[in-house]
This record gives structure tokens, sequence and C-alpha cells, in this order.
């Protein structure tokens, strides 16, 4: 420690404050909030060992310090989320990119404001509902806007005082198309706008009973008043907000306002998922993924997440449910005046579960989109291991297909994977010798007992999995073949029509989900050893079909018949030639291939002449 941090540390105060530690250029690379800075700041310089590796890399590099002392712990909980938000710095849990999210923002001190969308967060006295990690959420949110409360979108300047002598002649196309009441044109009174702009916020908030109640009343003394033109525009609004909301509905049965949050996790990928649920309906479903979680728990993941979430939120639900508590849970649910708790029972857990459910979801799937193929593979092996309950990595994996044409030309395939990828040097064809007619069960017992009859040979590698293209039937065959011999090697199916996969402890076939990179790696394999199969299959039919019908020809032996072969590449072209071009093979004299091309075409001497 040199002189210049040892006389600073000297200097810190007791009280409650953030500090900032940087690097040797003078950067931030973490920010911090404490109840005692004194304590928490000595404690980075007084330790030897510290529970993470991490923590032990940020001490390394911090060159220098500042601290900011505030009144109350509260005041520093939210001065250490603005400078997050703004610093960004390196060694901080943070929302990742949250600054690329779109919010839509009302600005009430306008006399008519606008609904726009916005990207910049200020303290301005604007209310802003968001953020949106969607773009077509946003989109579909102010289409709603636009139809059920018809609010400006222009950019006309209104001053309140000439709203009874409006400055404008004629409204914007807007108007016409019944997406705006016009107030640039006095079409709509200053109070009343109003209304609708209090009634847009109580709609961004969820609270759609609320906006109905008021809608009604409104529709009730307009009748009375006998402004039937106005009772109806109300009841179609009423009619427009039903239909919205009846597609929001989760409980029925329960009206309470809640925010649930989810956190999904695996190695250095979080996601953390916020549902928001007002009057029992759920109206918005976010997900943010979070930077430097490697090592920290879910309660620090959380108390990040709370205080930059809620930094700039208007709506924020009395009650939080959450899957753990944060590790200030006191301080944030002070903050917050809201009540964090963990359910226990009933349809909250449930809900906390979706949430949580989701949030992996998501993880998984940025996991296989920004994973590299090679990375992608060596995961599914291991995943494998987990799904199948394997005591070893199924680093070598070997699968067999068989395939036929009404029992003819009967073929089995074998083909090799080496940590989840193709070894095409170990893959091995079966013409099946003992099957006739129709057996799938045993053209595939005499490929595995054949491949395993010489695994003792040093070309043959031993794998740790055998896996068969079929269900439990050509299992159970492809187990008789194990049993003939000492190997000990896993023995899996898989089915094409669930893709369930089979094992031969049990009965019940083990069910792998959709997203799995297990399921998908052993998709591959299967569908590689089909297409091997089904390879072998054609070349087999192919070269029957065509040396069957050449050794038919007179004249034509081995050595013609080949060098047909070698020039045409296949009978079908040897079909479509003239005698001409069959003459230019070498061996093939003008009478030779006047009998090939009278065969092919089964034209006798006679009719040949006619």
């Amino acid at each position: 420690m040199d002189d210049k941090i040892s006389n600073k540390l000297r200097l810190i105060p007791s009280n409650p404050g953030v500090y900032l530690m940087k690097n040797a250029t003078g950067k931030i690379i973490y920010i911090g909030k404490a109840k005692n800075l004194k304590k928490r700041i000595n404690s980075y310089f007084t330790k030897t060992q510290f529970e993470l590796p991490k923590t032990e890399i940020l001490v390394s590099k911090i060159a220098d310090f500042e601290y900011i002392v505030t009144r109350t712990e509260i005041d520093a909980l939210i001065l250490e989320a603005n400078l997050i938000k703004k610093h960004r710095p390196k060694f901080n849990a943070a929302l990742k990119d949250d600054k690329k999210y779109p919010y839509i923002k009302i600005d009430v001190k306008n006399n008519f404001p606008k609904v726009i969308v916005t990207r910049t967060i200020l303290k301005d006295g604007s209310k802003y509902f968001g953020p949106y990690t969607e773009a077509h959420s946003i989109r579909r949110t102010l289409n709603l806007l636009e139809k059920v409360f018809r609010l400006r979108i222009c950019n006309r300047k209104i001053p309140r005082e000439n709203t009874n002598n409006p400055s404008f002649d004629q409204p914007c196309l807007n108007f016409q198309i019944n997406k705006c009441d016009a107030p640039c044109i006095g079409n709509i009174s200053y109070k009343n706008y109003r209304k609708k702009v209090e009634q847009v916020i109580l709609f961004l908030k969820g609270k759609t009973d609320e906006i109905v109640k008021q809608l009604q009343k409104a529709m009730e003394q307009a009748s009375e008043k006998n402004q039937f033109e106005k009772a109806t525009e109300l009841r179609d609004q009423i009619i427009r907000i039903g239909k919205i909301s009846t597609k929001q509905i989760v409980r029925k049965t329960n009206l309470e306002d809640l925010d649930i949050i989810g956190i999904g996790r695996d190695d250095k990928l979080c996601c953390v998922v916020i549902l928001k649920i007002r009057e029992g309906r759920l109206i918005k479903k976010e997900h943010y993924f979070m930077e430097n979680t490697y090592g920290k728990s879910n309660g620090n993941i959380l108390n990040r997440f709370l205080t930059q979430y809620y930094n700039f939120q208007e709506d924020i639900a009395p009650k939080i449910l959450t899957q753990t508590n944060p590790e200030d849970k006191e301080l944030v649910s002070k903050w917050l005046n809201a009540e964090i708790f963990i359910p226990q029972k009933g349809d909250k857990k449930k809900l906390v579960e979706m949430a949580k459910q989701n949030a992996f979801l998501l993880v998984e799937e940025k996991k296989l989109a920004h994973l590299k193929s090679a990375h992608r593979t060596v995961f599914a092996v291991k995943e494998l291991k987990d799904k199948l309950h394997l005591p070893k990595l199924p680093r070598k994996i070997s699968a067999f297909d068989e395939s036929n044409l009404q029992g003819s030309e009967a073929v089995a395939s074998m083909v090799f994977f080496d940590n989840g990828k193709p070894k095409k040097s170990q893959y091995r064809r079966f013409k099946i010798k003992t099957v006739s007619g129709i057996n799938d069960y045993l053209m595939i017992e005499e490929a595995v007992t054949r491949y395993l009859s010489h695994l003792e040979e040093k070309k043959y590698e031993t794998p740790d999995m055998i896996l068969i293209d079929g269900g439990k039937g050509q299992l159970t065959f492809a187990k008789k073949a194990l049993e003939k011999y000492p190997y000990k090697i896993e023995l899996f199916s898989i089915a094409k029509r669930l893709e369930e996969v089979f094992s031969i402890n049990s009965n019940e076939p083990i069910i792998i989900p959709k997203t799995s990179y297990a399921l998908k790696l052993l998709q591959q394999i299967r569908d590689e050893a089909h297409r091997f199969a089904i390879k072998y299959h054609k070349t087999l039919r192919n070269r029957k079909t065509s040396m069957s019908v050449l050794d038919r020809i007179p004249g034509i032996g081995r050595k013609r018949k080949m060098a047909l072969l070698k020039y045409f590449h296949s009978l079908i072209n040897i079909k479509r030639s003239s005698i001409n071009d069959l003459q230019e093979v070498s061996g093939i004299s003008k009478k030779i291939a006047v009998t090939i091309y009278n065969y092919l075409h089964k034209k006798t001497p006679r009719n040949i002449g006619e």
C-alpha cells in the first residue's frame, strides 16, 4: 500500500456514503455504498484473503479512491445507483446495455402533453414508463394509446390560454383518421384533455378498472344530459379497454398489484425477469441481462437490480415477490416504500417460479446464440452426462441405424462422434448377411454384434456410449448384442416421433427438454447415422442395377463393363448415349456399340430396319 492511500485511509469518516475505486489511469472501476465508510474502505486494504478471486483482482488494480458522504444510508443507496448508471464501472454488476431501452414519456408540465418515446431519462418532472425491452411491445402500446385515448402526437404548440380562440384553423391528418381529439383547434378543452392524460397514466400503470369506472360514470352523466353522441363515444372507449384487459388476466380472484422477479443463471450469464401484475392482470414482462455477476450471490444481484431498475420508475408495486432476499432488504424496502418477500406456497410462489423459468430459458437462448460451435458441443457432452445420469462424460459415441427396401439390399451404418464432433475415420458400414426379409430388430443386433467383435483391433476406438436409432424394441436387441461381450458401454436409443430417449435400465422414456444442448447433440448423431445408412443403401442398389443390366448384354465382359461405367459414370448416361458416343469408349467397336444400344433400347435386328 502506498503512502497516498495510507494517508487518505486515516481521514475517512464513519458516516454513510458512497466510495469510488480508481485504477492507475484514474478511471472508476468500482462503486459501492457503505453504512460506515471508514470500515468498508479500510477492509479492502487490510484483508489478506478474500472470498472471491474477483475481489482480489479488483484490489490489485486500485490505485486511488474517492468517497461521498451522505446524510442517510438510503441517500447512499440512491446515489450509488445513479453513479453506477453514469460511469458503468467494470467490476459492478449492472443492467447490461440499459441505456438502449426505450421508455414512454409524458411531459405532464406541458399544457397539452404528448406521449412520446425516449431513450434518455431526465429529472424534468415528466413521467416515464418502461423500459421496453422488445420493440414490438412499445409499438403495440403506442398503437393502443392512439386508438383508445387519442392524445395528440403532432408538434404544434398549443398555449393553454388560447384554447378558446385557437390559432390553428385546420386540424392535422391525425384528427381526420380518428387518432387525435385536435386540441389545436379547440376541439377538446384543457380540463377534458388533462383527464385523458390522467387516464393514460393509469392505463400505463395497469389500472384499467379505475379508468373503466371513470368512463362509466362520465357515460351515465352524458346520457342523463341527452349527450348521446358523447355517451356512445365513451361506451366504445370502455369496450376497447375491456378487450385489452381480458387478454391480460392472470388470476381473476387476485386483484393485487405485484412485481414478480425471477433470476436465471448459468456460469457467467445472468438474466433477471420481472413480471408486472396490476389488478390481477399481467401487463408486461421485461428481462435484463446483468453484467459482472460471476461469483456473486443472488441476494447481491437482486440488490443491484432493484436499485438500478426502480431508480427512475414511476410505477412501483406495493409488493415485490422474489426468489431470494436482497442483501439490503430493509434498506431497499424502505427506499422503495414496498414490501419485499419470498412466497412459500400458493399462486404467488407459482408466479415466482414462472419468472425464474422465463429467466432460465432466456439464459439458455443467450448461451446458444453466443457460444462458439466448439464450446457448444463440449457443453452438450457435459449436459448429456447429467441428463442421462452417466458415471462419466460420454466423449466417444457410436450410433447405429439400418436401411432396406422391402428387405432387399439391407444395410446398417455406424457413425462415431468424439467430443460432440463427427470422426469419419471411425465410420463403418455393414451389409446385412444373416437376416432375410424385413426385421429391423435383428438387423440392428447383427450390426452391433459385428462392430463389437472388431473392437479389439487397434484401428477401432471403444465408445463410451452406443446410441440406436429407434425405440425400445431396437434397444432390446442391441442389448442382446452387447451382452455377448465384456465391454462396459452405456446403451441408449432415441425415437423420432416424440424424441424420447430410452435406457436399458428403465421402461419409462427419458424426456430431455427441446432446448437442451444434450438433445440437440443426440438428434445430430442420430440424423448422421440415418444419412450414412441411406447413402450406403442407395449405393448398393444403384450398383446392383447397373451391373445386372450390363452383365446381360452379349459380348460385354468385366473389362468392357468397367470401361463403360468409367467413361459414362452411370447406366442412365449409357442409355442416353448414341452408337457413335458408345464407340468413343476404349474396347467398344461399332458392332458392340450397336449391340449395347439395341439391348438397352429393346430393339431387335428386324425393327431396326423398319
